[in-house]
């Protein structure tokens, strides 16, 4: 049954905050499952993003917040990389049925697939690369697929070296040296890649404190990477730091916290770790340089499109450093025209899109 299928915004129209070419809301009759797809925008290429497995405590209108803000990010990610796509996100809400995966992931590729191309779904938070192998099964219009399945295997080693990259690039603004050796740095979320991006960071001689919900995870990565475990993420908020990087769900940092947090830098793995945009005009009034996160976090995405695109759309380490570039440009930029680094950001991605539209 499908709930509510939406067309808001015609491709000759700007991009707006709500602005989505299409939001699909179905539930699935046999299983059950509440599956929602966001496609922002498709002028640049197919809309590709992450399917995301979550429990929504609100309900159907927390998820559809959530895959609608996700979505514009995904847009803004894929034209700050320079990718030909555009950007669109996938929520599965979770209520707590494992039993039943393979049979709703079946029924979230029949979704897909009825969009004709216009999202490409791959893993996310709650997903995984065998999750996308199964999808494969039923739609093609999937990537992220292991690499015995004829994919490029899990992006996240490749978000997490972007994410180290931009944080380098955050410190140097910030500091004059992006140099993490003694730095502390506080991970909040020790997941796939907060996980390898604290590796990244002890092997270069950072301080690392990290948290996660997952206790067992965290004393595996205490013992192998000599990090220090704190017992919540208020314990790492609390804490003086150089960086800090969320690397869990978005939202983390509101106005309240962005005037009292300790660090020089904000750069991390998630999604709209920002409460609002606006916060990020805070974080500047207090000195702490905050890297965009579409930009910081694209590496997977750039890794998940040349499986779609093949080496058409250029080598992977061609367009990490070309993403790098621009990231590069809108510090500077920023720093000049007294301006928060996402803000300039924002504004070169969606000028590349509208360029596109109009041309």
């Amino acid at each position: 049954m499908t709930i509510a299928t939406r067309h808001a915004a015609s491709l000759n129209m700007p991009l707006a905050d709500d602005d989505h070419e299409q939001i699909v809301i179905r539930q699935d009759e046999e299983t059950g499952v509440r599956f929602v797809v966001a496609v922002h925008s498709t002028v640049l290429g197919p809309a590709l993003g992450g399917m995301r497995l979550k429990r929504y405590p609100g309900g159907l209108r927390e998820a559809l917040d959530d895959v609608m803000g996700l979505a514009r990010t995904m847009t803004l990610k894929a034209s700050a990389a320079g990718l030909d796509l555009g950007g669109g996100k996938a929520v599965m809400i979770d209520d707590g049925l494992p039993h039943m995966r393979d049979a709703r992931l079946e029924a979230a590729a029949r979704v897909i697939d009825g969009l004709d191309g216009a999202y490409i779904t791959a893993e996310d938070i709650g997903t995984t690369t065998a999750d996308m192998d199964h999808l494969a099964r039923f739609t093609r219009y999937v990537v992220g697929q292991s690499v015995s399945n004829g994919g490029g295997g899990d992006p996240s080693p490749v978000t997490a070296e972007t994410v180290f990259q931009a944080m380098r690039r955050g410190l140097a603004a910030a500091t004059g040296s992006g140099d993490f050796e003694g730095r502390r740095v506080g991970v909040v979320g020790l997941g796939k890649v907060g996980s390898a991006l604290a590796a990244k960071l002890a092997e270069a001689g950072a301080q690392v404190i990290g948290c996660d919900l997952d206790a067992d995870r965290c004393q595996c990565l205490s013992a192998d990477l000599g990090i220090e475990v704190a017992p919540s993420a208020e314990a790492i908020l609390a804490t003086e730091l150089d960086v800090l990087a969320p690397c869990a769900a978005g939202g983390l940092i509101d106005d309240p916290l962005a005037r009292s947090i300790d660090c020089r830098v904000v750069a991390g793995a998630a999604n709209n770790p920002l409460s609002d945009r606006r916060v990020a005009r805070t974080l500047m009034e207090r000195e702490i340089v905050y890297v965009p996160d579409f930009l910081a976090n694209c590496g997977g995405l750039i890794h998940v499109s040349l499986e779609w695109y093949g080496h058409e759309g250029g080598s992977e380490e061609i367009l990490i450093a070309g993403a790098m570039e621009r990231l590069d440009a809108a510090l500077l930029a920023a720093e000049a025209d007294g301006a928060t680094p996402i803000e300039v950001a924002e504004r070169q991605a969606l000028q590349r899109v509208e360029a596109a539209r109009k041309g």
